[in-house]
Parts: C-alpha cells; structure tokens; sequence
C-alpha cells in the first residue's frame, strides 16, 4: 500500500479553516513529516535529518502532500528527499470544485501529480 507523506500538519489558516486530508486518505496511510511547531527555515539541518526519517521507505508508488500554509522550505526538503529515494514523485495536489463560476477552496478532491526525473532531458535554450 502506498503512503501519503503529509509534509506540514494543517493549521487553521487566514480564512478560519484547517485543510481537510479525508480524501487524501484514499491514496495510502498518512505520515506526517513536520509538526506545526517545527521550523524548518531556522533549524535546516536537523529537519532535512527529521524528514529523512519520516520518510525513510519512501518510493515510487508514495505521495507528499502539502496542505498550505506551514513552512515552504519543508516542502523543499521533503521533496528532496523524495527524489533522493525515487527516480519518481509523485504529489497530490488540491483541486476546487467549481460551481457557478466560483471556485470553494473548501470542497473539492486530491489529484495526483508525477515528476519522473529519470526521464527529464534539460532542453537546450
């Protein structure tokens, strides 16, 4: 079964409204790699060590997660180390329903999103 690496636990955000992960669920067991109190842009060090054990069995068929908010420099160190394990990440990303024209950033699902670096050629400018 895979494994959904949450990077950041969610918070309560601007707008009064903590993310909700249920869908997500579907996708594999839960993980969470940083607690809201961790600070990954003042301590980066012990973090990339953290997540490195957080995600210690991560693999081509695992998932991160960022819910928003938190720290974004815990989504860079959790991304590396991703591909540091895999030749592919892959990612869920929040889609918002749509209804009417307006967007609800309250309702909608996870899509998931693959980056295979082993395939990726650096085209020429």
């Amino acid at each position: 079964m895979s494994t959904v690496y949450v990077i950041q636990r969610p918070r309560e955000n601007k707008f009064g409204w903590v993310p909700d992960l249920t869908d997500a669920a579907r996708y594999g067991k839960m993980v969470i790699v940083f607690e809201t109190s961790d600070r990954p842009q003042f301590l980066p060090v012990p973090s990339l060590r953290k997540a490195r054990k957080a995600m210690k069995d991560f693999g081509p068929e695992d998932y991160l997660l960022w819910a928003g908010g938190g720290d974004p420099i815990a989504v860079s160190i959790c991304s590396m180390v991703a591909r540091e394990s895999s030749p592919v990440v892959r990612f869920l990303r929040w889609e918002r329903n749509k209804e009417e024209g307006k967007r609800d950033r309250r309702q909608g699902w996870y899509m998931p999103v693959a980056i295979e670096f082993e395939n990726y050629m650096r085209e020429e400018d």
